[in-house]
């Protein structure tokens, strides 16, 4: 899956997009309340598309909507609805690649998620545009099971298939406290505040991290049964794996400053990569540890 065939397809669904709209206002109600939409609120509408949701924004009060949509035909169809409007604007483009003039207290990706190439990068991206206390949503108003059979036709091409919730879940730990997490024959959502920008909680513990030293503190892990020393040491290399993702990532970050762009994303999909794997290490973690103790 590229984006150019993202583009291509959504631009061609455009025109008959609302005309073919399914949306049920209690789950779209639900999934809203989950996500603790409140007057006053900037909010950020990922892949909004022909701005669905953004009347339920506007109903809740928000101080600000910021759709964005990397259809153009997409993106004009919901600019062309607020024209005028001083509370939603609409952009076109990557959320990824796009400098925003703000941080938001909520970022929405409503029945879009599958859509993106690189769900780790995207997760990444987005805690990074919320403001400290933030809460991210990712929801679709139908089932996955639903969904993943939707996509099997002509948006096979442009769909990864909907991950569980619990996969999901893994993404979003290093990054946010997942508060809400449902997978059911009426909706899917998985919901959670951003972390503390200078800690990541992995396992029950917190770890910060720190840069500009060539040396990693390691700690003693005698002691104790055999099981606790095992449990001990693959907790420490959750924390010291994340700590070197951290560190490429801002090394990434230069690359990219340097004008190197490809090298960029090619090193931060390898970041990503390796947070999903991280993030399933510290599955393994959690459940010796409950076996253990």
């Amino acid at each position: 899956m590229n984006k150019k065939d993202i583009v291509e397809f959504f631009d061609r669904c455009a025109p008959s997009w609302d005309a073919e709209l399914i949306k049920n206002d209690a789950i779209i109600g639900t999934i809203l309340d989950n996500a603790e939409i409140a007057a006053g609120q900037d909010i950020l509408d990922v892949a909004c598309g022909t701005g669905v949701m953004f009347p339920y924004y506007l109903d809740r009060g928000a101080a600000s909507v910021t759709g964005i949509d990397i259809s153009p035909e997409m993106a004009k169809l919901a600019a062309a609805k607020y024209e005028g409007s001083e509370v939603i604007r609409v952009l076109c483009g990557d959320v990824e690649e796009t400098v925003f003039d703000r941080k938001f207290d909520r970022v929405v990706v409503y029945n879009a998620f599958p859509h993106f190439p690189n769900p780790q990068r995207l997760i990444k991206t987005l805690a990074g545009l919320l403001k400290e206390g933030g809460r991210l949503t990712i929801a679709h108003g139908a089932s996955r099971a639903v969904i993943d059979n939707h996509h099997k036709g002509p948006a096979s091409k442009v769909s990864n298939g909907l991950m569980s919730a619990d996969s999901l879940k893994g993404l979003f730990d290093p990054y946010f406290e997942v508060e809400i997490m449902i997978s059911n024959s009426r909706m899917y959502q998985v919901s959670g505040v951003k972390r503390d920008a200078m800690t990541h909680s992995h396992g029950g513990h917190t770890h910060s991290h720190a840069h500009g030293h060539d040396h990693h503190h390691h700690e003693d892990l005698s002691g104790g049964t055999p099981m606790e020393e095992l449990l001990a040491l693959m907790k420490f290399m959750v924390s010291h794996n994340d700590a070197h993702a951290q560190e490429l990532a801002e090394l990434a970050a230069q690359i990219k400053g340097a004008g190197r762009d490809r090298a960029y994303y090619q090193i931060m999909d390898a970041v990503s990569n390796f947070d999903m794997v991280n993030a399933q290490l510290d599955a393994v973690v959690k459940e010796l540890s409950v076996e253990e103790f």
